[in-house]
């Protein structure tokens, strides 16, 4: 197997159960599997392929290396008019189990724009989303890569306007107040599912000193990082029978329309929420 080439994956069983698990195989069989080709020919992409290099961990060395990084930045302090979030209470909360959920979760592909959500469902998504993750890269506990910028067009309770979610105070600072859903349109690559939905969150996170600090694997932290919390958000959104689905962006506008607030950050990630449009029968 050439390592440069080629992946290995690993099964790990989900779920719950009072049964005692099968010890796993020593040794598994090679399956010797006819392999399709999904294309004539290979290309390489020696950018890549360097970048990937340049991001991996070699040695045990460099891990211990890795993990001795000082800690990461916290969001800055909220200087603006501010929204505390207001979670749904404990008693109001899904009761839906993660496996429930994951069976029904997907993206959605057309939001109803007449449609809202309300301050307490977003603030479950958001709450529920960001508890922090158990990673090497990550202290003190709650640190994050990521900063969340949100422009929200239909949520009672919530203004119309562009958003910075302060993790740290657990609430929603205005940073300008306005209709914006053709700004979602074009910032989310001219497509209707951000412009009909409710809210729109972007991840963002200022590179420069996550670079300074962690090298070239930084960049994978951040992504990883935004694919967790991603999840989370679809889970919190579907778990609460809304609909979610993740974005691509024109990077630079996203982070020119966010600024002064975000200068200097990279757009890393969007997810657009909101209430799925159910057509009727033909």
């Amino acid at each position: 197997m050439r390592l440069d080439r080629e992946a290995f994956s690993c099964l790990v069983p989900i779920g719950r159960t009072s049964e005692s698990l099968p010890p796993p195989p020593r040794e598994a069989p090679a399956l010797d599997l006819e392999i399709v080709p999904i294309s004539q020919h290979e290309v390489e992409y020696p950018a890549m392929r360097e970048m990937h290099d340049a991001s991996s961990l070699e040695s045990a060395e460099e891990v211990n290396q890795w993990r001795a990084k000082p800690s990461v930045l916290l969001s800055p302090a909220q200087t603006c008019e501010a929204v505390s979030l207001r979670p749904l209470p404990e008693e109001d909360q899904p009761k839906d189990t993660t496996e429930q959920v994951i069976l029904r979760r997907g993206s959605t592909r057309t939001f109803d724009k007449a449609a809202s959500i309300t301050l307490a469902q977003l603030s479950t998504i958001l709450d529920n989303a960001t508890r922090g993750l158990p990673a090497d890269f990550l202290e003190p506990s709650g640190a994050q890569l990521n900063d969340l910028y949100l422009i929200v067009h239909s949520v009672q309770g919530l203004k119309p306007g562009a958003y910075f979610f302060g993790r740290e105070q657990n609430a929603l600072e205005l940073l300008k107040e306005g209709g914006f859903r053709a700004d979602a349109h074009y910032l989310g690559l001219e497509q209707e599912l951000p412009a009909d939905a409710c809210a729109d969150i972007f991840f963002l996170a200022d590179l420069k000193p996550i670079l300074e600090r962690y090298g070239n694997r930084g960049y994978r932290a951040v992504q990883l990082e935004a694919g967790a919390i991603g999840g989370r958000i679809y889970l919190a959104a579907y778990a609460q029978r809304l609909g979610a689905t993740g974005l691509t962006f024109f990077d630079d506008d996203v982070t020119n329309f966010l600024s002064p607030h975000a200068k200097g950050k990279s757009a890393i990630f969007l997810l657009a929420i909101g209430r799925p449009l159910k057509r009727q029968p033909q």
